[in-house]
């Protein structure tokens, strides 16, 4: 037991640099908007906060290198240390979020070749990729099936969002169709000024000229549209107003039917894949606030904060490394002016002038 405890601190110390009364678990599946969630946090909480976005086991173990440490007892175990805990899940339409999940790995994992290449293939070629995988990407719901609830509450539709306290942790899901109301929504919940921040989206990568183009041209095959109807987050997260919505506007751009992988041949997929990468897909500087607490960043951080709030939309991230020296560039460039008008203010009331001695002949031949 004494172990256990010791490799759960261990992880928590890998994962937050610094101790906080406050942590907020951005603990999603991929491509939901969570990475916009953590950038907004970021930016509006500073200090006030430590924020970790994170996916799954694989992707703690690559943060800490502890394979034996559930997310989930790291979150009980700062709960009990009687630490404010927030987790919060993003949910997103279903057809939306596996085009973008696809779109994600297209270049490690699908076609395992250069974004730069892909973007020349056929929208035929990508679209057929896509299909024969969709019924195997963008499954799932961490609300339900990894925060180990037993009993969820329903989704509050009239206040788009869904709060619920067990053990004193605060699981709160939010919906991506909801983004232009996350500020006030973030506000109430966290009684703090939340701007959002919008990151990462797969429009403003090398390949989002084709991403934008695909989204156009894309018409669903009829025979997946009943996938859509029964999933049972769709049904949970929608309501029915907003389902039929939904499903009026894919009905009218449908396609003939496609037969998608089986479950053993995805899997035979998933393996060929992994076999066969070559293109790293490990992911640096992922965020526009890396959560990074030194001065210059936390100086960094609220400039684009009060900027966010005059309505800018477009911000440089903020990289440990840039920021320090172009502060120091610019405490240097300081130093340096002042260094000068000391030097000319001395000249100007030196005792001594410029051709004060000079001696002044006359010439008396003339």
């Amino acid at each position: 037991m004494n172990n256990k405890l010791e490799q759960i601190k261990n992880a928590v110390s890998k994962l937050f640099i610094t101790e906080n009364e406050n942590y907020i678990f951005i603990y999603t599946p991929p491509k939901v908007g969570s990475t916009t969630l953590v950038s907004s946090l970021r930016i509006s909480l500073g200090r006030s906060y430590n924020i970790i976005h994170i996916h799954d086991e694989i992707m703690l173990s690559v943060l800490t290198d502890v394979t034996n440490v559930t997310i989930n007892e790291i979150i009980h175990f700062l709960s009990n240390q009687q630490k404010n805990v927030y987790v919060i899940d993003v949910y997103r339409s279903p057809i939306e979020r596996k085009m973008s999940e696809f779109f994600e790995k297209i270049s490690p994992y699908h076609f395992n070749n250069t974004e730069n290449n892909i973007k020349n293939y056929t929208s035929t070629r990508i679209i057929n990729r896509f299909n024969k995988l969709f019924p195997h990407l963008g499954k799932g719901d961490h609300y339900f099936e990894k925060y180990g609830i037993k009993e969820p509450i329903a989704f509050d539709f009239n206040k788009k969002y869904s709060l619920q306290e067990i053990n004193t942790v605060k699981y709160v899901k939010l919906r991506l169709c909801d983004a232009n109301l996350w500020h006030s929504i973030l506000s109430e919940i966290l009684r703090s000024d939340i701007v959002i921040i919008n990151d990462y989206s797969t429009h403003n990568k090398c390949i989002g000229e084709l991403y934008k183009k695909i989204k156009q041209e894309y018409r669903l095959p009829s025979n997946f549209l009943d996938l859509i109807k029964n999933c049972p987050y769709f049904n949970f997260y929608y309501n029915e107003e907003e389902r039929n919505r939904y499903i009026v506007e894919w009905s009218d751009k449908l396609s003939a039917d496609v037969i998608p992988y089986t479950e053993n041949e995805y899997k035979f997929y998933v393996n060929l894949y992994l076999e066969n990468q070559y293109i790293n897909d490990i992911q640096t500087d992922h965020y526009i606030d890396n959560g990074c607490f030194c001065k210059f960043c936390i100086k960094s951080r609220k400039n684009i904060y009060f900027r966010a709030k005059k309505g800018e939309t477009h911000f440089e991230k903020i990289q440990h490394t840039e920021v320090v020296n172009e502060e120091m560039n610019i405490i240097n460039k300081n130093i340096n002016e002042k260094l000068i008008e000391a030097i000319k203010s001395k000249k100007t009331i030196g005792k001594y002038k410029p051709k004060q001695f000079a001696i002044h002949t006359v010439n008396n031949n003339k």
